[in-house]
């Protein structure tokens, strides 16, 4: 009777953590296996911290929000094949985490779009692949033009400075005691 008892109880808690449309099944004491295949996500969801195995494959992810993985410090599989993923500045939190894990496996996380990385793996992209993260280099012309106003009000501050010293240096003051 307790032990149909404590097996609820680990039904119920592994229930009460885990994300709604997904399944998870206990592994071993504290660890999970979090099934979220073909379950039609368009968005991450929140998943036990305990999480061992996780498929996400064949959904609607485009991307990987930054922090998903965070809590996951006991992850060891890890599959998002044949999901969407939109390869542009949001998926450098998933090239980060995949290159800061432990994993023992990781499957199928390619990319979708744009059609220059179609069929990438995320953990092989770099920088120059990914355009719309660079940033636009500021020439020294542009600086001097975009700033023009700003060196316009320091010249007119700098006159108006000239002009008070003058005015201070023509002024003059009598100190007188009084008795």
């Amino acid at each position: 009777m307790l032990i149909l008892l404590g097996l609820w109880f680990l039904t119920v808690a592994v229930e009460g953590d885990c994300p709604v449309k997904c399944k998870c099944t206990n592994l071993t004491g504290k660890a999970f296996k979090v099934d979220c295949s073909l379950r039609n996500l368009e968005d991450m969801p929140s998943f036990p911290e305990e999480t061992e195995e996780l498929y996400l494959q064949e959904n609607l992810l485009t991307t990987v929000p930054a922090g998903a993985f965070d809590n996951l410090v006991n992850l060891k599989k890890l599959n998002l094949s044949s999901n969407p993923l939109h390869c542009d500045c949001k998926i450098w939190y998933l090239i980060m985490w995949l290159a800061d894990g432990g994993m023992d496996t990781v499957s199928g996380i390619k990319c979708l779009s744009p059609s220059s990385l179609h069929g990438k793996p995320v953990s092989q992209l770099s920088g120059k692949q990914i355009a719309s993260c660079s940033r636009p280099s500021r020439l020294c012309s542009d600086f001097l033009f975009n700033d023009a106003f700003l060196y316009a009000l320091l010249l007119v501050l700098f006159f108006v400075m000239i002009l008070c010293l003058k005015t201070f240096k023509m002024m003059k003051f009598e100190i007188s005691k009084r008795k």
